[in-house]
């Protein structure tokens, strides 16, 4: 990674963690209510920020990373739900722009971050898409759905962070790119299994899973079909950050 300071924002603890593995000297922190943790990330340094899950929290979390000084990069990173048919957990998708039905419409990420993350992935053993992605401000849990909003906005991925984050991006000139890796297909019904999370922490509520596993037996297999999903989004994560910011 050339010199400078990155600020890596990723809604959920365990979508910070593959960043955090190829960090040198980290030094854990707050901004607000968003936990961050400072390292040095080959010549450069990054700021990696949990921001909570949906627009209104990574927002908030952009807004506080003003108080980290300036940078050279905001970076959007984490899973995402696949909308191209042909893209499969574990695959990379690298953002040419994200889209919004919101006020922000479209956002192009920058052109060299954006080649310099294309580059990178080029060189892993990992599948990998280039295209837009969609920020929704509502989980996509069915099939339908997410075919619904790929033929819409031509988007080949989706999550619900990134607009929020491009947008701060742009009204305070730094570049801006997102990186991210498909944990769900875009065949797979999700039913209400990301109910289970509190929204803030990313956190797993076994109270009220337990009580719908119980009623519903079957959501066990869907739960262990997103566990696999999750490590193969990991591992595709963990290897792009160690290429990302230590190749020479």
């Amino acid at each position: 990674m050339t010199a400078g300071r990155v600020a890596i924002f990723a809604a959920l603890r365990w979508e910070c963690r593959p960043v955090l593995r190829h960090l040198r000297q980290v030094h854990r922190d707050r901004l607000g209510p968003f936990p961050t943790w400072t390292g040095r990330a080959g010549p450069g340094e990054a700021v990696v920020v949990q921001t909570g899950i949906g627009a209104e929290r990574a927002g908030a979390a952009a807004d506080a990373i003003r108080a980290a000084g300036a940078f050279s990069l905001y970076l959007s990173t984490g899973c995402a739900g696949a909308l191209a048919p042909d893209l499969g957990p574990g695959d990379l998708a690298v953002a040419t722009a994200v889209v919004s039905a919101g006020d922000d419409g479209r956002i192009a990420t920058d052109d060299a971050a954006t080649a310099r993350a294309r580059r990178v992935a080029a060189r892993l053993d990992v599948r990998t898409c280039c295209g837009p992605i969609l920020s929704s401000p509502r989980v996509l849990h069915s099939a339908h759905a997410k075919r619904d909003a790929g033929r819409r906005t031509g988007a080949v991925a989706v999550e619900m962070e990134g607009a929020a984050i491009g947008a701060y991006a742009g009204r305070a000139e730094v570049p801006f790119a997102s990186v991210r890796a498909i944990l769900d297909t875009a065949d797979t019904e999700l039913d209400e299994a990301g109910n289970f999370l509190d929204p803030a922490s990313g956190r797993l509520r076994p109270l009220g899973l337990a009580r719908h596993v119980v009623r519903h037996p079957a959501t066990v297999r869907q739960l262990l079909a997103l566990r696999r999903m999750l490590h193969a989004a990991e591992r595709s994560l963990d290897r792009f950050f160690a290429a990302f910011f230590w190749e020479q």
